[in-house]
């Protein structure tokens, strides 16, 4: 699955491997730092996020705040969902990137 990753100073797109839902999970634990959290967002996409980054004192990430319209600390994945799965980020997001 392909994710938008949205650091504090870089935006790029990264795979995420997963040979079923459990590796799929860790991966993007591991991406996010910690537990994660699903954060709706306006089109259908989520935003994954870790849901302790502001107890861990991450720094607040600013661009994930404003697509969001939330506070977002530390990094963030923006990916497509197809019902309770999640799927590729959706093609309107890689748009930011070819400008």
């Amino acid at each position: 699955m392909r994710a938008l990753k949205i650091e504090l100073n870089r935006i790029s797109v990264i795979d995420i491997d997963g040979a079923d839902v459990h590796a799929e999970l860790l991966a993007l634990q591991h991406e996010v730092g910690g537990y994660i959290e699903t954060v709706p967002l306006h089109d259908g996409a989520v935003m994954i996020v870790d849901e302790e980054g502001l107890l861990k004192q991450y720094p607040h990430n600013g661009i994930a705040s404003l697509i969001s319209k939330r506070h977002i600390f530390g990094t963030a994945l923006i990916v497509g969902t197809d019902g309770d799965d999640f799927e590729d980020v959706p093609e309107q997001y890689l748009e930011w990137l070819r400008v």
